[in-house]
């Protein structure tokens, strides 16, 4: 179970690094490409326009020129510049290949305006009387829709192998680096655990020694100020103190030693067929053998319809199962407490489900209670070190069920186990 848990972590967290991985390399690639491609607005016919000078000579016909900035920035990318009249004819030009022809057609604008001009990529801009065509030497821009220099274009052709190989050494290290890393804040929160779980043992260890002390004392410097009570009658009810104690330690023990096996897949466990009816009743009437119905009401309420219901499990853990959340309504309420465990069949929308609950009508839990019973992922942090409810979950894990806890409406807690069984076991 713990190799799966593993193995479903390490695909979640790698999913997420190559979605987080994709967009930043989107990002570097949108960044770079923005910053090669920069100076491409610069050489803009727009841009050029404004360094076009316009004179009138004698003879009443316009003369252009451009300024040393514009030349200067047209040399900058090695292109070429022309101005062409109404008529489609050059009147101006500047570095302009001899391949270009001097007269266009309304066609032949349009053209080369959207795609290419022989093969150069141009830049058109009206002017008042003319058109400004600023171009580019061949194989420098990819120029349809949109506009890229081939630098920056092999320069993304570059940046992709370098952009795999960091994905790749990121893929490698990353999972390793989270797991490392959660195995670590695991091992922090198991070793406060245990130490919480000490801690509950050795309160009732301490009251075991003090009751035996106690005894020895009085055995051996007599039985004093008992006020009419009997020796026999002290001894007893010390001797009864110190039996419960000791059977909430071998409780305590029992529950870590299981818990510690479920964790790690130490235990053998079995998945056979199981009477359920008659594992709750055995349960109850174990429990109420150690004198628990004097300080509690316990009630067993089984469907008549399911009293040949069977599960697929083991029969300890599922004993255990029902042994610590009676404890737990037991521990957590005062004497006169009612605890009923029932077994029902209800109908969630079109399903029918078999449904375990233990309640009482004690003083319930807090929210925040609540909200770490509820965790399905981190059974280290419960409160008052929740050894049991530890225990109840992982036990549902294994059998593979469902459990819901909550505050019933009426005042006190309830623990609802959503049961699956095999069809080869239903009647």
């Amino acid at each position: 179970m713990k190799k799966v848990e593993n193995f479903i972590k390490i695909v979640v967290w790698t999913n997420i690094m190559i979605a987080v991985m994709l967009v930043v390399d989107l990002l570097a690639m949108t960044y770079f490409g923005v910053r090669s491609d920069a100076g491409l607005a610069r050489f803009s016919a727009a841009n050029l326009s404004g360094e076009i000078g316009r004179t009138v000579n004698e003879n009443g016909e316009i003369c252009y020129s451009m300024s040393r900035q514009g030349t200067d920035r047209i040399d900058d990318f090695h292109g070429f510049a022309f101005i062409l009249d109404d008529a489609g004819d050059v009147v101006w030009s500047y570095q302009l290949p001899d391949d270009v022809p001097r007269h266009f057609t309304v066609r032949d604008i349009v053209q080369f305006s959207r795609y290419y001009l022989n093969d150069y990529p141009v830049y058109s801009h009206i002017m008042e009387e003319a058109v400004l065509v600023a171009g580019m030497p061949r194989q420098t821009v990819w120029k349809y829709h949109l506009s890229f220099q081939i630098s920056t274009v092999e320069m993304f052709l570059a940046l992709i192998p370098i952009l795999l190989t960091v994905n790749i050494i990121v893929l490698l290290i990353g999972p390793f680096l989270i797991i490392r890393r959660d195995a670590h804040r695991r091992e922090k929160q198991r070793t406060s655990w245990i130490a919480g779980v000490s801690h509950d043992i050795r309160t009732p260890l301490s009251l075991v020694l003090g009751y035996a002390d106690e005894l020895l004392h009085s055995a051996r410097y007599g039985f004093e100020g008992l006020e009419g009570e009997t020796m026999a009658a002290h001894v007893e009810k010390k001797a009864q103190m110190i039996e419960q104690q000791a059977l909430r330690i071998r409780t305590l023990v029992t529950n870590l030693n299981t818990s510690n096996k479920l964790t790690y897949g130490m235990g053998v466990w079995r998945r056979e067929k199981v009477l359920l009816p008659a594992l709750l009743r055995e349960s109850v009437c174990g429990m109420i053998n150690r004198g628990i119905d004097e300080k509690y009401d316990i009630s067993v309420l089984i469907s008549e319809a399911l009293e040949q219901f069977y599960v697929e499990g083991d029969r300890e853990l599922v004993m255990r199962l029902i042994e610590n959340l009676i404890n737990n309504a037991i521990n957590h309420n005062p004497q006169g407490c009612e605890i009923t465990v029932s077994l029902t069949n209800r109908s969630l929308w079109i399903f029918k489900r078999v449904i375990l609950e233990i309640s009482d009508n004690g003083c319930g839990v807090s929210r925040e209670q609540l909200r770490y019973f509820r965790s399905s992922m981190k059974l280290e942090k419960l409160p008052e070190h929740g050894l049991g409810i530890r225990l109840v979950r992982q036990i549902a894990l294994f059998h593979r069920w469902r459990l819901q806890f909550l505050n019933d409406e009426q005042g006190g807690f309830v623990c609802r186990i959503y049961l699956r069984s095999p069809r080869r076991f239903r009647k």
